[in-house]
């Protein structure tokens, strides 16, 4: 490349690209780290409340969407967070409110793990259910190979969503899967007032199997939408399915909103 010429967007994608790689390995594997050995508790601030956990860094810290979703719940309310993760959002929204009760769904083995170490942290395990669970639209409930990502932001029933930008399959897991319609109705789960929802590429299947759930008690559903590397259009899918259940979608930027009629 000749002095004062520019290099090309391949090229600076790609360097962003491989910068991002080598950042991420370097904070979950510290991450890691501090949760096998709980070197460090920190303070997580939030727009919707404080709390201590492992993680090295502060997340979510002016996260629009738990601003928002805290905004909508009431102080006693009943809320799913599908897609839980370490606990982030539960946390916040548990620590904000004393008297809501949060249902954690998550599929991860390890960021399942990794929820229940943060719950003890802040004791709240009277307010936060930890399910190990993937959702889906199955009738029955069954089991699926879970793609366990070198990035655990990314692991997923999809292999190709769990090998975006830069990361790898470490391990396949065998993870149970139901509907949340069936964990409602079996686990005598109390009725959802507001659900959250972010699980990569599969909201079309997660809400096809609350259908019942979202008929009945009508909670107000607030999504994190997916499409960057992932095959098809789920937005667009996503949509159609909330559509189809008669919710009304107000867009933000990178979440909805969506509302019964």
């Amino acid at each position: 490349m000749t002095l004062g010429s520019h290099a090309s967007p391949s090229v600076t994608t790609r360097a962003a690209t491989i910068a991002r790689e080598v950042a991420g390995r370097a904070y979950h594997r510290l991450a890691r780290l501090n949760y096998d050995h709980r070197w460090l508790a920190r303070t997580n601030r939030t727009p919707a409340g404080e709390f201590q956990c492992y993680e090295p860094i502060n997340r979510h810290g002016s996260d629009a969407m738990l601003a928002e979703l805290d905004a909508v719940c009431g102080p006693s309310a009943v809320i799913y967070d599908l897609g839980a993760n370490v606990g982030m959002y539960s946390l916040a929204l548990a620590t904000a409110a004393p008297k809501r009760r949060l249902v954690a769904v998550e599929p991860s083995p390890t960021n399942a793990a990794r929820l229940r170490a943060n719950v003890d942290l802040n004791d709240v395990g009277e307010q936060v259910t930890v399910l190990e669970y993937g959702l889906g639209d199955e009738p029955e409930p069954t089991t699926s190979p879970f793609y366990r990502s070198s990035n655990p932001e990314l692991s997923s029933f999809d292999r190709e969503s769990a090998t975006r930008w830069g990361a790898r399959v470490r391990e396949v897991d065998s993870v149970p899967v139901a509907s949340l319609d069936d964990l409602v109705l079996t686990d005598s789960l109390p009725a959802p007032d507001v659900i959250k929802i972010d699980v990569e590429g599969m909201a079309p299947a997660v809400i096809r199997g609350a259908r019942e759930t979202l008929a009945r008690h009508e909670p107000t559903v607030v999504l994190e939408y997916h499409e960057d590397g992932l095959p098809g259009n789920v937005p667009e899918e996503t949509k159609g399915v909330l559509q189809d259940l008669s919710y009304e979608i107000r867009q933000r930027e990178g979440y909805w909103r969506c509302e019964p009629r």
